[in-house]
């Protein structure tokens, strides 16, 4: 039977199974000659012998354990008849740094332990404070083997591995480096691989995408798509050679490829950003960025952010890159090509040059660029010297063969040497010629032509060279081919004005004027001045083809209307209400089109035009649903402040200040918010006015500013109950909702939810009434109404399924999510945040997708998974800071605090939750600044220092009555009773608890009742109150059972447990510590499981006697 078969029972004979085997490998090899594959069978037993020694995390043992299995078994077999000398250098740079994982996961591994104290203060607050599992651990371990393999393993290591190999050796589809091996080397077709195995009765084929190796490797970092290079590059090999070899010898390489528009700098980028030590030193961490798209300096931000995998930005996207190139240590190689484009922008100049300098001014990040020009831009960047010469043109053989590569027959003309010569040499210009020789005309005939247009033979042949570019351009348009379809010109100015290319489907409409329109393009494509992008479907124009065309035909006012016009329909046409059924289908379609739709729109609305400004609006509310951005309503905003329209103004600006409080500008969105409510105060509309104090409503409470929030949304629904609006009446009571949730004033909150579901009921608004339910759900499940919770998150989800709202479904699963992690259900609460954040993926929603993440990450903290909880918020705090949402950030660095506390680690904890509190009190949000102060407090406690964390709880309590959070209230108390239980002030502990549960019953928490008991439990009982004690555990016992929170009911176990032994009822507290023993357990809480086990043994079996099961 296969190790990876085995049942449960054979897990201690997988482990010694593997063993053996190891130690019939770590005999061959000594028998290899590669030393590397000798220390890497070494190092993988150390690791197996330490891990048979872990005797609580079998399952994970043995995954980790037969993965090394596999993985050493076709080393070995890979490389036991070949030498030092048969292995390639990639190859060897790859087994050492497979090495280097296996040292860092061998160190990790000798550091676990299992079993804490506990007696202490962090063990006493099981179920809020939770601490680690080895498990968690051995389970990274074997996700970085499978991570090392996918990244170390290069195409030229994965061609030693043969098919014969694997398929005796019996292991490709059971590791999946084995599988991905196979993938990469045998059978490639196309974009997919295709592998033929037959490891199965019958041959099974299967196809992989290229880009997606396999599930375990959807976390790798992902660098942007280095462009298909050509297959062959005339005349440049020494170039290539001479710059990669500056890169990989070079710290921080800064290097410029100089040269006049067309001499092949593009080219001679792609392949050196595809050289083999190249790719070797920087591996993954390759972005290439096409800055020919970038006409402003906020486009060329966006270039850089997109081209680094961010989505999604904020409205600082300048932070974002820098945060996102911050993130790690590893060398990154950038490259910018067409740099000349966004540098040689008017009066934008110092803006791009100040993006440059910071990212240069990273040591671990390289960057290579292209420009026209004869120096490299920018005298602040600390370019690598020397410099590369600027590029000239190609060597006579070079520029023959690169002719006859496309017109074989034009090696019989005598006059193709000269022609070449007349050239220059350059590649583009080269290619264009050689395109029109294919159409049939000589050499001969060329070369008249271009010294009649010329002027002469000595022209063009002096230092500017970039003329020679222009002229073939020039000649290009001016063959005959383009002159018998004069529309061609035409269609080409028109292109020429969309950055991201015209699309195929939407051509006809943008070019509706133009007569013999597919004649037109197929000229254009036979002359080679345009192309069709197989990925976009947009045909595109070379950048120096661009910049020629804008400069010297840009398109006519009649043409650019048309364009205008043509964009405004488009925008019409899909402008589905946000969470209507064909909401996301436009969404889709929109975001095609979004790169030009930047550049268009801004234009288009200079003169005025009130239907191009209404389309403007709404095409920044598709923005603000998809993706926040701010630069179109921007530009709405000034062009009706130029051309008056207060109307239209207003609705700007309100729109603005959405935009800004989705990115969490509260300052700015303010401001919109007032200037907005001012216009519309002016214009008489009053429900403008009110829709704006929502807004300003919703700035408040994002701000923790609970009382101008409050009277904000009052004064909205003052105005629309005089105006009879009762939408707009129900949005209010909603708002205010939400400000009594947050509060901890449950019984007013589901009041308010429950009135404005009445509204929406009757309006027959069935969103309001799904987002009612939804929220009535959250105050349920705050008061621990857990069944209550389900019910409301489950009808929510049947009305937004109804309606099509996919992210409100979404929303609902997050939400049974939260009541599995509450219960301690844990492995169902993965599964709905799993689901959940698979809708918010497929919906672009990268804020519900962090929310998940974030939630997650607090699972595997309750299971001690602490490294994977890091992870987890760590991920979320990224995406949170790619969309400029702070406040995430600020929750996750939260959340990071009390990991690092769980885990002893203080000094860091204190820094994450004080920067955490920076934030918030930058955001102005005073309730996330008291919950750190609480969290501080934890930490002073768990370190001993009691006056210093009554001093934070006291700070703490003190902010939460001014803000009449009475939740945060009753927990400041519940913190001071257990401060007082540690230093053994019981009397005030006591006190304490019952002032925090009586707090907790009177807004219906009942969660926070059960905890407080179970704190008064352990009161009773170290006092020696056992009566009261065994009264008090039971109260709490019966109520964590009707909330479902099997961690409380655990909990409650072991205290009845401790306090069972010390009245010498054994039996009681055997009974006990074993029910409690197998609800961790069923937890995954291993360390607590392990603390009733200690508990166990302590008691005296020969005292044992049958008695009926506990409650």
């Amino acid at each position: 039977m296969s190790v990876w078969t085995r049942g449960k029972a054979a897990v201690p004979y997988v482990v010694g199974g593997t063993k053996i085997t190891l130690d019939v490998l770590s005999k061959v090899a000594g028998l290899i000659s590669p030393s590397c594959v000798q220390t890497i069978i070494n190092g993988a037993s150390q690791i197996i012998t330490i891990i048979e020694g872990v005797k609580a995390n079998r399952d994970d043992s043995k995954t980790l354990a037969g993965r090394l299995l596999g993985l050493l078994t076709v080393i070995s077999e890979t490389y036991k008849d070949k030498t030092d000398e048969d292995v390639p250098p990639d190859v060897k740079s790859s087994l050492r740094r497979l090495q280097t994982q296996l040292d860092d996961i061998l160190a990790e591994i000798r550091e676990m332990r299992l079993g804490t104290d506990p007696h202490t203060f962090k063990g006493l607050f099981k179920g809020i404070l939770l601490y680690g599992d080895n498990g968690g651990k051995i389970r990274e371990c074997t996700a970085r083997i499978d991570w090392a393999m996918n990244v170390i393993f290069t195409p030229t290591s994965a061609r030693i591995l043969t098919r014969s190999t694997l398929n005796r050796l019996k292991v490709a589809s059971e590791i999946p480096c084995a599988f991905w091996m196979l993938q990469r080397t045998h059978d490639i077709s196309g974009p997919s691989y295709k592998v033929t195995t037959s490891l199965h009765k019958t041959p099974t084929t299967m196809w992989l995408p290229y880009t997606k190796k396999s599930r375990i490797y959807d976390a790798l970092p992902s660098s942007s798509i280095i462009p298909s290079r050509p297959l062959k590059l005339y005349g440049r090999d020494e170039d290539i050679e001479d710059i990669a070899r500056r890169i990989i010898t070079t710290d921080s390489p800064r290097y410029a490829i100089l040269g006049p528009g067309g001499i092949g700098k593009t080219a001679l980028l792609m392949f050196v950003m595809d050289h083999p030590d190249v790719v070797e030193k920087y591996e993954a961490s390759r972005y290439f960025v096409q800055c020919e798209q970038a006409t402003s300096s906020a486009l060329f931000i966006e270039l850089v952010a997109k081209g680094l995998g961010i989505e999604e930005s904020s409205r600082d996207q300048m932070n974002d890159v820098m945060a996102r190139l911050r993130r790690g240590s590893q060398p990154i190689l950038f490259a910018l090509d067409n740099f000349e484009t966004p540098w040689d922008i008017v009066g934008e100049q110092s803006r791009v040059e100040s993006i440059l300098c910071q990212i240069t001014s990273l040591p671990h990040v390289g960057v290579l660029l292209t420009a026209r020009s004869d120096r490299p831009p920018s005298t602040d960047v600390p370019w690598s010297v020397p410099w590369l010469d600027p590029l000239s043109g190609l060597r006579e053989e070079a520029g023959r063969a690169l002719y006859m590569s496309m017109d074989p027959k034009a090696g019989s003309d005598g006059s193709l040497d000269a022609l070449l010569a007349e050239l220059s040499y350059m590649p583009l210009a080269i290619k264009l010629m050689a395109s029109m020789g294919r159409s049939g005309q000589r050499p001969t005939a060329l070369l008249q032509a271009w010294r009649d247009k010329a002027g002469g033979t000595d022209l063009f042949r002096g230092t500017d060279k970039n003329k020679s570019v222009k002229m073939s351009i020039q000649l290009s348009i001016e063959s005959n081919l383009m002159k018998s379809v004069p529309e061609a010109l035409t269609l080409l100015s028109l292109i020429a004005m969309l950055p991201a290319g015209a699309n195929i489907e939407l051509l006809p409409t943008l070019a509706r004027d133009i007569p013999n329109l597919p004649l037109a393009q197929a000229t254009l494509s036979e002359a080679t001045l345009a192309r069709v992008d197989d990925d976009t479907q947009a045909i595109q124009l070379l950048s120096p083809i661009r910049s020629y065309i804008l400069k010297h035909h840009p398109a006519s006012d009649s043409t650019k209307q048309t364009v205008y016009d043509a964009y405004v329909q488009f925008i019409i046409k899909h402008n589905a209400a946000y969470g209507s059924a064909s909401f996301l289908s436009d969404a889709r379609v929109l975001s095609t089109e979004e790169t030009n739709l930047e550049a268009i729109l801004p234009l288009s609305i200079r003169s005025g035009s009130h239907p191009a400004i209404e389309a403007a609006i709404d095409f920044s509310g598709y923005q603000y649903w998809t993706r926040p951005r701010l630069e179109v309503i921007t530009c709405v905003v000034d062009a009706c402040r130029r051309n008056g329209g207060l109307g239209l103004l207003a609705r700007g600006l309100k729109m603005s200040g959405d935009i800004c409080i989705s990115l969490a500008d509260y300052g700015e969105a303010r401001a919109s918010y007032e200037e907005a409510a001012g216009v519309y105060r002016e214009l008489g509309d009053r429900q403008g006015t009110a829709d704006c104090l929502i807004g300003l409503g919703n700035v408040h409470r994002m701000q923790g500013r609970y009382r101008e929030a409050e009277v904000a949304y009052q004064k909205a629904s003052d105005v629309y109950g005089e105006l009879g609006n009762r939408l707009g009446t129900a949005n209010c009571l909603r708002g205010l909702g939400h400000v009594h949730l947050v509060l901890g004033r449950y019984p007013e909150a589901e009041v308010a939810y429950q009135k404005a579901s009445d509204v929406y009921g009757e309006l027959g608004y069935r969103p309001g009434t799904a987002n009612c339910l939804f929220s009535l759900g959250d105050v349920h499940l705050a008061q621990g109404r857990v069944p209550e919770a389900q019910v409301a998150y489950e009808k929510a989800s049947d009305v937004y399924g109804e309606l099509g709202n996919r992210r409100g479904t979404a929303d609902c699963l997050r939400g049974l999510g939260d009541i599995h992690r509450m219960q301690g259900r844990h492995p169902e609460a993965e599964v709905a945040y799993g689901k959940a954040s698979d809708v918010y993926r497929e919906l672009g929603d990268r804020k519900g997708t962090a929310r998940c993440l974030s939630s997650l990450g607090d699972v595997h903290g309750m299971q001690g998974r602490h490294r994977e909880a890091k992870v987890a918020y760590q991920k979320a705090s990224d995406m949170y800071g790619e969309l400029g949402y702070r406040l995430g950030t600020a929750n996750c660095l939260s959340s990071l605090g009390r990991v690092h506390q769980i885990q002893g680690q203080y000094r860091e904890a204190e820094v994450a939750y004080q920067k955490a509190s920076d934030m918030y009190g930058e955001l102005g949000n005073r309730l996330g600044t008291a919950n750190c102060l609480r969290g501080l407090g934890d930490v002073h406690q768990m370190q001993g220092q009691h006056r210093e964390a009554e001093v934070a709880y006291q700070k703490a309590s003190d902010m939460y009555r001014e803000l009449g959070h009475r939740r945060g209230t009753a927990d400041g108390l519940f913190s001071f009773g257990a401060v007082y239980l540690t230093q053994g002030r019981y009397p005030e502990a006591q006190v304490a608890y019952q002032k925090a549960s009586d707090m907790y019953g009177e807004f219906g928490y009942r969660l926070g009742t059960a905890n407080c008991l179970l704190g008064l439990g352990e009161v009773h009982r170290i006092q020696g109150q056992y009566r009261e004690a065994e009264v008090t555990y039971q109260n709490a016992f019966d109520m964590y059972g009707e909330l479902g929170v099997r961690l409380g009911t655990a909990n409650c176990l072991q205290g009845l447990g401790q306090l069972y032994k010390l009245q010498a009822r054994y039996n009681d507290g055997y009974k006990a510590f074993s029910e409690a023993k197998m609800m961790y357990e069923g937890m995954g809480m291993v360390d607590d499981a392990a603390d009733c086990s200690r508990l166990l043994d302590s008691i005296p079996t020969k005292t044992l006697a049958s008695a009926p099961r506990l409650p």
